[in-house]
């Protein structure tokens, strides 16, 4: 029993080393963009600003169009999670419970595409945006939610868990495909379609490297491209005002996960639930 309690207490306290590790930078990005001393230089680790100021946050407002980018991100984000995570779900659905025609070969099919890196398949869709006359629009960054894969594979592993017997009791009853999924198999999977959702979130909102590349107007876009052309553009150091922008765009991940952790926590205990 001493071993067992010392082995715990051990792993509580590397644990807690490792919360630490974590936490302690992020606090002191806080403190610094409340603190009038990081601006120039970096001022020495303390636990409160050395002088308590908005000027970090109000500089911040006025060197990039941060209102502007929150809005342009957010409509993306949204748009990108909504249509991902409908899509991924319609499909999943089709390959649990499905019955056509080479299923198991699409599904093979699209596992392999899913295996291809981004980075690989960026100047052709570029060029095909090109082609297309949608480059500097939001069109690029949209229309490939229509194809998230892994949502289709997560969506596929946890409908297929559900019990035959609610689909074909819900067709006895004169229900038809549609229905079945919308009013069965949709409230079943509230918990994935949040873990989906918060997935896509984060994607979207750190997206950087395809807005970069597609998005040449200042007022189209992202919020993560314009955080890196600000720490890009400043000559001083500004230690301060790039803290309040780094705290400003993280604020509504943070609430979001807050608000959505209980439904991912749910979607991992039903995944290693066996039927």
């Amino acid at each position: 029993m001493k071993t067992r309690k010392i082995q715990k207490y051990l792993v509580s306290l590397g644990l807690l080393i490792f919360l630490a590790a974590v936490l302690i930078p992020l606090y002191w990005s806080l403190i610094l963009s409340f603190d009038s001393a990081a601006v120039s230089a970096l001022p020495p680790f303390r636990l409160t600003p050395h002088e308590f100021t908005l000027r970090n946050y109000a500089f911040a407002f006025t060197a990039i169009p941060l209102i502007r980018l929150y809005f342009n991100t957010v409509f993306v984000t949204a748009a990108n999670t909504i249509i991902s995570v409908a899509v991924a779900m319609m499909c999943g659905y089709a390959f649990a419970k499905g019955d056509f025609v080479g299923k198991r070969f699409w599904f093979i099919f699209m596992l392999a595409v899913m295996m291809i890196p981004f980075e690989s398949r960026l100047i052709p869709l570029f060029l095909q945006y090109h082609s297309w006359g949608l480059l500097n629009t939001w069109c690029p960054l949209i229309l490939g939610s229509f194809s998230y894969v892994f949502g289709t594979f997560f969506a596929r592993q946890n409908i297929g868990a559900i019990p035959d017997s609610l689909r074909e009791s819900a067709f006895l009853d004169g229900s038809g495909e549609w229905r079945t999924f919308l009013f069965i198999i949709i409230p079943l999977s509230k918990p994935i379609m949040s873990t989906l959702g918060i997935l896509l979130i984060l994607v979207n909102w750190n997206s950087y490297l395809w807005p970069l590349v597609t998005i040449r107007s200042q007022s189209l876009q992202m919020l993560s491209v314009g955080v890196a052309m600000f720490n890009a553009q400043q000559n001083a150091i500004l230690f301060g005002p790039r803290m309040a922008v780094a705290v400003i765009s993280a604020i509504p991940l943070t609430i979001i996960f807050l608000i959505l952790q209980k439904h991912i926590v749910q979607s991992i205990a039903l995944s290693g639930i066996k039927q």
